[in-house]
């Protein structure tokens, strides 16, 4: 995935675009002031640059100007990221150097797909069929999850509480379940117990921000958690546990 410099000085937007980047698989590189960004860039050489126009020490002008001075870095897409206030302002960022622009405020929803333009294609690694389950009451993570795990080619089915999920998971066509723990009427913890009585050769994966929980800790001790990653998960590592947990599945069905 892409290695992606974030220059930004509202510790906010620094935290939400960081998190949205990781979510995706990507590795963010992080710069609170314009000098800085620059020296990361030259050190670090990432694939694509995210500048905010409003910078301490250098403004965001100044820094396209010496990253497209800089031989190494001339071709590395660098995008504004600003609120276009003004007239004139998108036309003025364009001329000085920057080769697109992210408005504000970031819109979670669009933000890593207004990116894809500027990244070079990455090979699609697609895995053997199968189908992924996300159960989710948050709509926004049902996305990002689907979206990000949709590129190695499995089927991804979602509910948005456990009593459709239990119906998914008896139907007999999900071989992996990813799950959240806080839901309405049932626990994701509480699901998964249900879930391996039903399907003991399901792949089951927590994503909770109570992953030191005891109730967790029970499930896992148990059996009824294969994986457990806490919020916000890496993209990598949740990538890859899902690939693992279809073979896994394999195995256990093939028994």
């Amino acid at each position: 995935m892409a290695r992606i410099l974030i220059i930004e000085d509202n510790p906010t937007n620094m935290e939400l675009m960081s998190y949205l980047l990781t979510a995706f698989g990507h590795t963010p590189l992080m710069a609170f002031d314009g000098e800085s960004g620059v020296r990361l860039a030259q050190a670090e050489l990432p694939d694509l640059v995210l500048c905010d126009v409003h910078l301490p020490r250098l403004d965001g002008y100044g820094v396209v100007a010496q990253l497209k001075a800089d031989p190494r870095l001339r071709r590395t897409p660098v995008l504004a990221v600003t609120a276009l206030a003004m007239l004139g302002d998108r036309e003025r960022l364009l001329a000085a150097g920057f080769d697109g622009y992210i408005g504000k405020p970031i819109e979670p929803e669009q933000f890593v797909g207004e990116l894809a333009p500027f990244l070079a294609p990455f090979p699609l690694d697609v895995a053997a069929a199968g189908t992924l389950l996300i159960v989710d009451d948050d709509p926004f993570m049902v996305d990002i999850l689907r979206d990000f795990l949709a590129r190695d080619g499995y089927t991804i089915v979602s509910a948005s509480n456990a009593a459709d999920a239990i119906a998914l998971v008896a139907g007999g066509a999900v071989q992996v379940v990813a799950c959240d723990q806080c839901m309405p009427l049932m626990s994701g913890t509480a699901f998964f117990e249900r879930a391996r009585q039903l399907r003991p050769d399901c792949y089951r994966i927590m994503l909770t921000a109570l992953a030191d929980s005891a109730a967790v800790t029970l499930a896992i001790e148990r059996g009824d958690i294969d994986r457990c990653f806490p919020k916000p998960w890496d993209g990598a590592e949740l990538r890859a546990a899902v690939r693992e947990g279809f073979e896994v599945q394999a195995r256990r069905a093939a028994a």
